[in-house]
């Protein structure tokens, strides 16, 4: 916390002040105003999500089947 910052309490409870945070899927930050960071967690998080199915996708599997688990 900076020093001129003012806490912030929700019933009785002090909120923690963090530098970045992700909700919805999508990384805030406070202090760095560029994108790098969030763009490149989203192409690590596309390839893993990629790599948990590949098995299918380079698979002996029909296109029908492969298109349903892509989509």
């Amino acid at each position: 916390m900076r020093e001129n910052d003012t806490p912030i309490y929700v019933n009785n409870t002090q909120i923690e002040n963090v530098e970045s945070n992700i909700y919805l899927r999508q990384k805030y930050s406070t202090r760095d105003k560029n994108q790098d960071k969030e763009i490149q967690r989203r192409i690590t998080a596309g390839w893993t999500a990629f790599v948990k199915h590949r098995d299918i996708f380079m698979g002996n599997i029909g296109t029908c089947l492969k298109r349903q688990v892509y989509n």
